[in-house]
């Protein structure tokens, strides 16, 4: 396809994906995902099958964020990672919360035993577990590349870069011209911490190449969830910016 419609990070905000999906024209664009759908937000199991729903009907790219992979290393090592999984700026605990409410809205996950919590877990949602393993690290779409945080900014290949560079990188891209040649899209750092009028706008790095897409959702106050349109022969971008009180559409030249 020649366009390309990219959605930054979710984290649980179901009603404002839904929101921004109204702008996608899935008969014409192929839809990108840079990660992190789970924890903070309540509606984290809603959000995780949606995409998968969207994954199954359409021509759609499914990319994978350090929440994911928090969440896998937890079933793993349970005893070891919840409090640091449950911790409010991790957010994990509202994850496991909506997973459990698709069965009870009684319990909450403060009244389980952490061993209980995983078994059921890995009973119950085989297939959003499987779902999470098999998500991709990049996608290549000439001239972009799509990924989760970045990549290495002193490499000419952006294949040299590692999973947990994909994954986890921050200011070490963010703060410096990358070598390789390709536009950047990434989600990760929340724009208002690049922006330097403190917005959740969408950011365009001053090199012209990165551009950061994950406005934070309603974990900030004044946070949007970034949808951005990519022409395969163009420069020019639309981006529609949604929170709980208003849509915004800009159109932007990189």
């Amino acid at each position: 396809m020649d366009k390309v419609f990219a959605i930054g990070d979710i984290h649980g905000s179901f009603h404002l994906l839904e929101k921004v999906l109204q702008y996608w024209k899935p008969d014409e664009e192929m839809l990108i995902f840079l990660g992190d759908y789970i924890d903070r937000g309540k509606d984290s199991l809603k959000v995780l099958r949606k995409v998968m729903e969207l994954s199954k009907d359409y021509k759609v790219i499914t990319l994978s964020g350090n929440h994911e992979q928090i969440f896998l290393n937890w079933l793993k090592k349970p005893k070891e990672m919840t409090e640091f999984y449950f911790h409010p700026k991790v957010g994990g605990a509202s994850t496991i919360q909506s997973f459990y409410s698709e069965y009870s809205s009684e319990q909450t996950v403060d009244e389980m035993n952490v061993e209980q919590i995983v078994e059921f877990i890995k009973t119950h949602f085989e297939d959003e577990i499987e779902f999470i393993k098999n998500l991709r690290l990049y996608y290549y779409w000439n001239p972009f590349v799509f990924v989760h945080a970045g990549i290495n900014a002193k490499v000419e290949d952006f294949l040299e870069t590692s999973t947990d560079e994909f994954l986890w990188i921050r200011e070490e891209f963010t703060k410096v011209p990358h070598k390789a040649k390709e536009y950047v899209v990434f989600g990760h750092t929340p724009t208002l911490l690049l922006n330097e009028d403190g917005s959740s706008k969408v950011w365009i790095s001053p090199c012209r190449k990165k551009i950061g897409i994950d406005g934070g959702g309603n974990i900030y106050e004044g946070g949007n969830i970034h949808g951005v349109r990519f022409h395969k022969k163009s420069t020019d971008i639309e981006i529609y910016s949604v929170n709980e009180r208003e849509s915004i559409t800009n159109y932007f030249t990189l």
